[in-house]
């Protein structure tokens, strides 16, 4: 795993440094709307989001395609990144940031995001399964989510971590995985009274006693 910056002045552009924390925010989300909720099926959302990733990482160690080059050692973002200290977009500007030691292929960021918006998007539609009973809310809320799924995966490529096909793959392996899990669910009515007292135990034990 290569190192990640903390700055934002290491990166090409603030958007693509927000875009690039994906993960912090993504999870720091979906921690606040279980504890908001606290029902069973965030909890169980949640669970399928980091499984998605997971897959996504131990298929990378099957396929074991690489991640893009960095630029030439001949060009100065070349030299740069061959001394760690940068990568090179392909917009041709250099951020600062160490290229990635593991595999590409899927990318686990194109999988966890779109586990999320093959996830939620089909929830939106019905207002018993958001809990959101005005269309113009339920479409904000799509629309958020969309926008930033297509900004996770165009940093993605942007930023030189994968290529195309990889976020290809990820966008893929996310769908199914979205798919089959809410499919589990739906099938599984059952599942939900133990997921229930999963998330009530978790709540007592933590937040409950400060609260």
């Amino acid at each position: 795993m290569g190192l990640k910056p903390h700055k934002p002045s290491d990166y090409p552009s603030f958007l693509l440094y927000v875009l690039d924390e994906t993960h912090l925010s993504v999870t720091v989300l979906t921690a606040s709307y279980i504890l908001y909720t606290r029902s069973a099926h965030s909890a169980y959302f949640a669970l399928g989001a980091l499984a998605s990733s997971f897959a996504a990482k131990l298929i990378k160690k099957f396929i074991r395609s690489p991640r893009p080059p960095p630029p030439p050692p001949s060009t100065a973002a070349g030299a740069a990144a061959e001394r760690g200290s940068g990568t090179h977009s392909p917009g041709g500007r250099t951020a600062h940031i160490r290229p990635k030691k593991t595999y590409g292929m899927p990318s686990t960021h194109s999988t966890a995001l779109t586990f999320y918006l093959a996830y939620i998007l089909p929830l939106l539609a019905h207002p018993s399964h958001s809990g959101l009973t005005d269309p113009a809310q339920r479409g904000l809320v799509a629309l958020a989510v969309a926008g930033y799924w297509a900004g996770g995966i165009w940093s993605r490529v942007e930023l030189g971590y994968h290529t195309y096909a990889q976020c290809l793959g990820g966008i893929a392996l996310g769908t199914v995985c979205a798919v089959g899990w809410r499919g589990l669910w739906e099938t599984h009515p059952g599942w939900e009274g133990p997921f229930q007292l999963l998330v009530d135990t978790i709540y007592t034990l933590t937040l409950g006693r400060v609260l």
